[in-house]
């Protein structure tokens, strides 16, 4: 997961210190003009005066620094701006009496005047620019906390799927072995081409299940693909109806891997159906969602609780959105939100 990029309280702080310099020193010359004439050496003095306070704080804060973890947010910025305000006089001092006093007042300047000027100058420059400083250090601050809790809570999510497809892992296998145990009791060779396509589908199903997502196109040739493996046990039985949806595959989308065909898995094991009256399984695509329905022909069924509860977990860690289903009518119906871009780890 790449952190969002985030412009950094120092070149923040150094923005705002010259357009508040240039703007205190309009604001003076407007005000004062005869005390702060409007020219290019009144107008650096501001920009300078700005920076050695800029500089001051950051000094104190390099200092400060590593008692930042050992304190409270409160007390190390209470704390960062006492010690900015007693070396600011200092270092205001220094620029005032030893730069300026000698450039602009050739050294008439007197210890009582720079004092004075010290003093008038915490309030112009120290206060606010500090203020702008805490201000933006303790954004940036719950701002990369924040960014750690959601690359936490990404990465248990990632956990939690590989968990969940791991656990479809040994319910797909479970239940062919059932149709394979039935076949070798009744026919040996149509048991035999069974487990060769089993075994097909099976490393199929190890290689995308890598994959959080996968094409819808790969997933209905792999539910083609598991619908021989019933047509094995059952015949014609369970048929599949697919007519609307070349139509609507010419935009490439993407679907939680294995998703069709636990939901065929889930309809042969709650439906009954015969070659004389056979149970049609409908899918198409309307609106970005796909549908896919079947009309209801209750048996009894032993469930431990995985198929749907399981991709409905599954989607809302990789999506956010929930899967519907339910019975309306006499038709179980699920109705499932494609994804029209696959977004990549790190992206």
């Amino acid at each position: 997961m790449k952190r969002i990029r985030y412009l950094s309280t120092w070149y923040f702080g150094l923005i705002f210190t010259v357009l508040y310099s240039s703007f205190i020193f309009y604001l003076f010359a407007t005000l004062h003009p005869d005390g702060t004439p409007s020219d290019w050496e009144s107008f650096l003095f501001y920009i300078v005066a700005g920076l050695a306070t800029y500089s001051s704080i950051y000094f104190c804060y390099r200092l400060l620094r590593k008692k930042e973890n050992r304190m409270s947010v409160g007390s190390f910025f209470t704390l960062l701006f006492v010690v900015s305000l007693l070396l600011f006089p200092v270092v205001y001092g220094i620029y005032y009496g030893v730069i300026v006093n000698r450039m602009i007042y050739r050294g008439g300047a007197t210890i009582a005047i720079i004092l004075r000027e010290a003093r008038i100058m915490v309030g112009v420059f120290h206060v606010p620019i500090c203020f702008s400083i805490i201000v933006g250090l303790f954004n940036e601050k719950v701002f990369r906390l924040n960014q750690d809790i959601l690359e936490k809570e990404k990465m248990l999510s990632e956990t939690r799927l590989v968990q969940l497809q791991q656990q479809v892992d040994p319910h797909f296998l479970f239940n062919n072995l059932n149709i394979l145990s039935a076949l070798i009791q009744s026919s040996p060779a149509r048991a035999e081409i069974f487990s060769l396509r089993l075994s097909e589908l099976y490393r199929y199903r190890l290689r995308s299940g890598r994959q959080p997502l996968v094409t819808l196109q790969d997933e209905l040739q792999y539910m083609q693909d598991y619908l021989y493996l019933l047509h094995s046990r059952f015949g014609d039985a369970f048929r599949l109806d697919l007519q609307e949806m070349e139509i609507s595959l010419k935009e490439e989308l993407f679907i939680v891997t294995g998703t069709l065909q636990l939901l065929l898995e889930n309809v042969v094991k709650h439906n009954t159906a015969s070659l004389q009256q056979p149970l049609t399984i409908r899918v198409r695509i309307n609106n970005e969602m796909l549908l896919m329905e079947n009309e209801v022909r209750s048996r009894e069924a032993v469930s431990e609780g995985v198929g749907l509860k399981n991709l409905e977990r599954r989607y809302q860690i990789l999506s956010g959105e929930k899967i519907s289903y339910g019975t309306a009518d006499g038709v179980f119906r699920v109705q499932i939100s494609l994804i029209k871009q696959l977004k990549l780890h790190g992206t």
